[in-house]
């Protein structure tokens, strides 16, 4: 489902150049649980906006479905978006004076009326909240706020789940409710990539990629169970084979 070739992107900062990705080579499969991992500063947050269609690559190429989305424009990346990826962040980003089920409608909101509430309604039975569906943010716990969010990035059908850090506002236990909702929705056939800095909920991917200096220099199996590991954080791994990275410029 997702190919990245030779992927690079550089900022200017100042008078510097700063490449915040250095030649990234990574394949995701439909239905994959995978983890990237890294120190602040590795890429993540960049490779975040790459995969997620919020930013293209200054050099290489993303294909996401066999589409070459590298080089599309902003109207172009926004319907992707739209239609192949489900988008939930750290921040639950839900309208504090809106219900739960009107949060998750939020995505349709141009569709019909009756068959938007009948989607939302179920995303929100997908993520166990329908009897929360008329609770405003505030009445909500912050594992159910998350919960919330993911149903709103459930609620248009993506088949990719890009959840960055989404458990860096919650409890423990929270968080690994979380992670356990993720694991699932990938053996329900979703593609979720898991932008973390946590272990113990990196654990419950199947895959772990491990960013430093925008490079990849570590990619793994675990022995994640379906629908999530139990976070003990002692899963064996295997390592996958990542080939020479390329020097910085070239």
């Amino acid at each position: 489902m997702i190919e990245l070739e030779g992927v690079a992107k550089s900022y200017r900062a100042g008078a510097a150049q700063v490449r915040a990705l250095d030649g990234i080579d990574l394949r995701v499969d439909d239905g994959d649980f995978v983890a990237i991992m890294g120190p602040s500063g590795s890429g993540k947050s960049t490779m975040m906006n790459i995969l997620g269609c919020l930013d293209v690559p200054t050099e290489g190429r993303y294909l996401l479905d066999g589409t070459d989305v590298s080089r599309m424009t902003d109207d172009e990346l926004a319907e992707i978006r739209n239609r192949k990826i489900g988008l939930v962040f750290q921040s639950y980003n839900l309208l504090p004076r809106t219900t739960a089920l009107a949060n998750v409608e939020l995505p349709l909101v141009y569709g019909n009326q009756r068959a938007r509430r009948t989607r939302a309604l179920r995303a929100l039975e997908e993520v166990g909240l329908a009897d929360r569906a008329g609770h405003l943010p505030n009445q909500l716990s912050g594992g159910q706020q998350q919960r919330v969010a993911i149903a709103r990035a459930l609620v248009t059908r993506p088949t990719m789940i890009l959840a960055d850090e989404p458990t860096g506002n919650l409890d423990t236990e929270a968080s690994h409710e979380i992670a356990r909702m993720l694991g699932r929705l990938s053996q329900a056939g979703r593609t979720v990539v898991l932008i973390t800095h946590e272990e113990e909920i990196a654990a419950y991917a199947r895959r772990v990629v491990r960013l430093r200096d925008g490079r990849v220099v570590g990619d793994e199996r675990t022995d994640a169970r379906p629908g999530g590991a139990e976070g003990s954080g002692e899963e064996a791994t295997r390592e996958i084979a990542v080939g020479p990275q390329r020097e910085a410029g070239a």
